[in-house]
């Protein structure tokens, strides 16, 4: 029961064998503790914090490296250009004839209105 209490955050019934003063000081005593222990999960963090930042230092590479390295060369072209040209006029020379067709189908009807005009 005390241990279901406890996982609640309800304080247990106090000891029958323990007074006002005992329980008081117990009390007191278990918060200093645990007030000791956040501080050194504290001071755990920020030391682990620290050290990681200085792993992770951000400061620019010194121009006196930098100034003995040659510049890389530019990228070369790329090879796909030419695919991309033709896919551009594959797609143009595909809407040319889909007008086409439309424009056939589109006579096509016509004509048969007209023929079916003609036999009325």
């Amino acid at each position: 029961m005390a241990e279901r209490l406890a996982a609640l955050g309800i304080k247990a019934p106090s000891k029958g064998g323990e007074s006002a003063a005992q329980r008081a000081d117990r009390e007191r005593k278990e918060r200093e503790d645990k007030l000791r222990q956040a501080e050194e999960d504290d001071a755990k963090r920020e030391q682990e914090r620290l050290s990681r930042l200085q792993g992770e230092s951000i400061a620019p590479p010194s121009p006196a490296a930098a100034a003995g390295k040659p510049k890389p060369p530019p990228p070369a072209p790329r090879k796909n250009r030419s695919e991309s040209i033709q896919s551009e006029q594959e797609g143009e020379r595909k809407r040319a004839e889909s007008l086409i067709k439309e424009q056939a189908v589109k006579e096509q009807q016509e004509a048969m209105a007209a023929e079916t005009k003609d036999m009325e």
